[in-house]
């Protein structure tokens, strides 16, 4: 659901399953041009995660307005209860992102759209199915997605890297990430390089592709 900012009013108690640290992994622009029929399939994000357990939660945040029109995300309530659902095979074997298609019947009147203006956000879990179709609108979607784990899950797609944003990293299963001096500092520049290239590597791991600048996923990165 939307989060609205809250101005001036006392915060919550914070939940139990709060605690502990916890890991930024990875942060993302997910771009949708106008009349672009670039697409996201039916899916879970633990399907290309490589994570030790479904243990995730990614907030996406909308930086332009996410509307009907122009294809915000869709999801299926209750689906984060799933457990793993297999991708399709024969969609992984010709399209390596959009083919995370679950192996599943999707009943499309159980769908749900989330639809934000600029500042808003929606949190999702790692088990969640969801997507989202071509933008056939004149506007363009801009969300900015960071996906956020406790120090407790281990990568198991090879080394991987998070930056602690709370409480302390007591299992040491990812490779901390260090703090920029400044803007654009060549050499997290190319430290943020490697971790890019790596971060394509898991995600399309027993694909061909290596790295996020291929033509054949630039198209698929809706």
């Amino acid at each position: 659901m939307p989060l609205e900012p809250r101005h001036g009013r006392e915060s919550p108690r914070p939940d139990p399953r709060l605690r502990g640290g916890k890991s930024c992994r990875t942060t993302n622009f997910f771009i949708k041009e106008a009349a672009d029929p670039a697409f996201v399939s039916w899916h879970q994000d633990s399907t290309y995660w490589g994570l030790s357990e479904p243990d995730a939660v990614t907030a996406w945040v909308a930086f332009a307005q996410a509307t009907e029109a122009n294809r915000a995300m869709e999801y299926i309530p209750g689906s984060h209860k799933l457990d793993q659902i297999p991708p399709s095979r024969h969609l992984l074997q010709t399209q390596p992102f959009d083919g995370q298609e679950v192996m599943v019947e999707v009943d499309h009147s159980q769908q749900r759209i989330i639809t934000l203006r600029p500042g808003e956000m929606s949190l999702h879990h790692v088990r969640l199915v969801h997507g989202s179709p071509p933008n056939p609108s004149n506007d363009r979607r801009i969300g900015f997605a960071i996906g956020y784990i406790p120090t407790s899950v281990a990568p198991l797609a090879g080394e991987d890297s998070a930056t602690l944003v709370r409480g302390d990293d007591r299992h040491h299963h990812f490779i901390p990430e260090p703090q920029p001096s400044h803007d654009l500092d060549p050499e997290f520049v190319a430290l943020h390089r490697a971790i890019t290239e790596r971060n394509a590597r898991i995600l399309y791991r027993g694909t061909e592709i290596a790295s996020y600048n291929e033509p054949k996923t630039l198209v698929q990165r809706g």
